[in-house]
């Protein structure tokens, strides 16, 4: 079951990507990280109206029917969000990953400081 959904993930995977690069062209004078923000805009709108489509008109509703097997436009919607979140993982790595390495790097090193003072006793707590 798993492996046929592969195809439809990575058409989604595929799908996200023409709408980054989409961005790009048509937003010339932005930054590649604000391209990425609108296609996780469009993926929050999108994703809101799939969701409230599936839980309000199409059913089944999951107050009623917990547990019921998957509908196709469900599992679709799935394989969408997933393609999504790879490619959402990509835009963390590219763009996030030095910010948030240095942040990690002055917070540890400043934990660090304050364990060593704590541990000489010239960190007084009051």
């Amino acid at each position: 079951m798993a492996l046929a959904l592969c195809p439809q993930v990575l058409c989604s995977l595929g799908g996200w990507l023409s709408l980054y690069i989409s961005f790009c062209r048509l937003n010339k004078h932005r930054s590649y990280e604000w391209s990425c923000r609108l296609v996780t805009f469009t993926h929050g709108i999108l994703s809101i109206g799939l969701s409230a489509y599936i839980g309000f008109i199409d059913g089944p509703w999951p107050f009623t029917h917990p547990g019921s097997p998957n509908t196709p436009l469900q599992v679709h919607v799935l394989c969408l969000t997933l393609g999504y979140f790879i490619f959402d993982l990509g835009c963390i790595w590219r763009f996030a990953w030095r910010k948030s390495i240095k942040k990690y790097h002055a917070w540890r090193s400043r934990c660090s400081e304050e364990r060593q003072l704590k541990h000489n006793g010239h960190l007084k707590t009051h």
